[in-house]
């Protein structure tokens, strides 16, 4: 009885430091690849298409989010078993659309960056001002004079200006530093803090195409 104890022991022993089960590993961030972001669709059906690897080669299914305000997309198709959609419907015309791509591996999920394209309005070019691409700053630099910088915006309908939008110290909402600036630089004082920027293109019929954000500390 003594030595049937002893052996159970031991197997609960074994069992009990046997190794767990590694904990799963998300999606990579999937890649968006057509339409570029801040393109031009003439096609009202356009092919969307992007890229996903999981670390574990795992299988990936993906859900679709869409809509034409960036803060507020929601699922234009899920469970899609390939990394490419097209919409089964006309999009609308004249219209700019924000699109995210969701990786999912059964366990967990991995979103894309928000990207967005325009459609070619009936009767005009429908050209959106591409993307504007922050030159400086992007790190940490001293507080005072600060000169924001970015490369010009092509494309779009007529004349692009570039709204710039700061977020300083405690303040907790974005507000703009600069309207309807015609130049892609702009100089301000600022006091030591932690400082969040980016900037709008908008073009003479109002569409727009916003930048990356920004956050550097100001010493």
């Amino acid at each position: 009885m003594r030595t049937q104890l002893i052996i159970s022991g031991l197997m609960l022993v074994l069992v009990g430091c046997g190794k767990s089960e590694d904990p799963n590993l998300a999606p990579n961030q999937p890649t968006i690849i057509s339409p570029a972001d801040g393109a031009t669709c003439e096609s009202l059906k356009p092919s969307l298409s992007w890229e996903a690897t999981d670390p574990e080669k795992d299988e990936l299914i993906y859900t679709l989010w869409m809509g034409t305000s960036e803060d507020n997309l929601s699922a234009a198709s899920d469970n899609l078993q390939n990394p490419r959609y097209t919409p089964a419907e006309d999009l609308n015309t004249d219209t700019k659309y924000y699109w995210q791509i969701e990786a999912h591996d059964g366990t967990s999920s991995t979103r894309s960056e928000v990207v967005s394209f325009g459609t070619t309005g009936e009767g005009e070019s429908g050209v959106l001002p591409s993307r504007p691409v922050i030159i400086a700053p992007k790190n940490d630099t001293a507080a005072g004079d600060v000169t924001f910088s970015w490369n010009a915006s092509v494309g779009g309908e007529g004349v692009i200006t570039y709204d710039l939008y700061v977020q300083h110290g405690t303040s907790t909402s974005f507000t703009p530093l600069g309207a309807s600036l015609s130049e892609t630089s702009h100089t301000d004082n600022f006091s030591s803090g932690s400082l969040s920027w980016y900037v709008e293109a908008i073009d003479s019929r109002g569409q727009t195409s916003r930048s990356e954000i920004v956050i550097i500390s100001l010493d």
